[in-house]
């Protein structure tokens, strides 16, 4: 039998394992359902909800890519009436720390492990999603590591007590504060990092801005895609969501002659709806991207660990849904 049958066999296997623990759940599963010109692995019934279930990483460990792949490729059967709850994903193969952790964030789709879903189903007990789950070391990490983990929680404790009030930072503070967090996630992919830059003509001061080196594909994507060759960095240490007034000050300092197109703009609090529709103004008639980022979101970076695809994919995962939102 080829690589491609035994690949094939395993799949329909996994997804007979799935259809049999949401069986034993107590929910009506329709396999191989066509919805235009894409299949769905399963689909569940129950109490007249119609929910989609895809069948990933049977033949390796997957990664939050792929994963974020099959989520993007469920939300494109929105307009199929095919279901009224949330879509599921379930895993066969393996996850990684990094990987659980990214799942366990995603709010368009819900990720089981086949495997706790197994278990889960043989005790009776509703199936939960995919938690982070920890990892004991087989031996002390090295100093290097233990530095790494303690700079990250530090960073992440900074940004919560921020977050909730715990902790009162000047305008100063917030912006070294937001510096620290993408330097410690990007570097070397992003360097140069310099505060308070300014045009020669003193009418341009933004926060932090850094250059890009080449070599990543996210940011190899988004320097491409934009035409830019910096990132600007501003940040609104206020604590209600900003408004669209901060977007229209900032739009000023993006100039598309000077390959300065893309702006991560970062709020305590985020943006609020206002803010929201003057971003893809600025993106749907200049080009311009302005990218709103809260203090939680930057937690969630930090919290997908060491891997770098990991903390690349949350900002990926923002712009594709920036992009995708914008009306005419």
């Amino acid at each position: 039998m080829t690589s491609g049958g035994v690949a094939t066999q395993s799949g329909f296997a996994a997804e007979q394992r799935v259809a049999d623990a949401f069986r034993r759940l107590g929910y009506v599963v329709h396999e191989q359902v066509m919805v235009g010109p894409l299949t769905v692995d399963l689909v569940l019934e129950r109490h007249g909800t119609r929910t989609p279930v895809e069948v990933v990483g049977v033949s390796n460990t997957i990664k939050s890519d792929q994963l974020r792949q099959t989520i993007v490729r469920l939300s494109t059967l929105r307009g199929a009436d095919i279901w009224t709850g949330t879509p599921i994903v379930v895993v066969a193969g393996d996850m990684s720390l990094a990987t659980r952790n990214w799942a366990r964030h995603q709010t368009d789709a819900f990720v089981y492990s086949l495997q706790e879903l197994e278990a889960q189903a043989a005790a009776g007990l509703p199936p939960t999603p995919v938690a982070e789950t920890p990892v004991e070391p087989p031996e002390a990490p090295s100093r290097q590591v233990a530095e790494r983990n303690q700079a990250r929680a530090s960073l992440i404790t900074e940004l919560r007590n921020h977050d909730n009030g715990a902790a009162v930072l000047t305008p100063a503070d917030f912006e070294r504060l937001c510096m620290r967090v993408f330097t410690f996630l990007f570097d070397p992919d992003l360097f140069g990092f310099e505060r308070q830059a300014e045009t020669t003509d003193g009418g341009n001061r933004y926060d932090f801005i850094c250059r890009i080196a080449p070599g990543r594909p996210f940011w190899d994507s988004l320097r491409a895609d934009f035409r830019t060759k910096a990132l600007l960095f501003e940040c609104k240490n206020y604590s209600a969501p900003i408004t669209a007034d901060q977007i229209y000050s900032t739009e000023r300092y993006l100039f598309a002659g000077a390959l300065r197109t893309v702006c991560f703009l970062i709020a305590r609090k985020g943006g609020d709806a206002g803010c929201m529709r003057a971003a893809q103004g600025a993106m749907r008639e200049s080009g311009k991207l302005i990218l709103v980022l809260s203090n939680l979101d930057l937690i969630e970076m930090l919290e997908t660990g060491e891997d770098r695809d990991s903390a690349e994919n949350v900002l990926d995962e923002r712009i594709w849904r920036f992009i995708i939102s914008l009306p005419r």
